[in-house]
């Protein structure tokens, strides 16, 4: 699995975002996030954000593991 679902929210509706990748700037209290077709989306003021992440980050976070360890990785359920 190369992508997962990145869905966040502030406010009142939450929004999903396709994504391969996110990282948090905390001095600038800002998100970003990399899009599927290489953009990256900046979410300001990210601490007053919800943030939910599904299995599939898992299991994205869990191939990105094995493939730079060369080593197969096991989680307990």
């Amino acid at each position: 699995m190369n992508q997962y679902k990145f869905r966040y929210k502030r406010g009142w509706f939450w929004k999903t975002i396709r994504a391969r990748g996110h990282n948090l700037d905390k001095e600038l209290d800002r998100m970003d996030v990399f899009g599927l077709d290489g953009s990256i989306i900046s979410i300001p003021e990210w601490s007053k954000c919800y943030l939910k992440l599904g299995v599939d980050w898992i299991a994205f976070t869990k191939g990105q593991m094995e493939a730079e360890s060369g080593q197969d990785i096991k989680l307990k359920v």
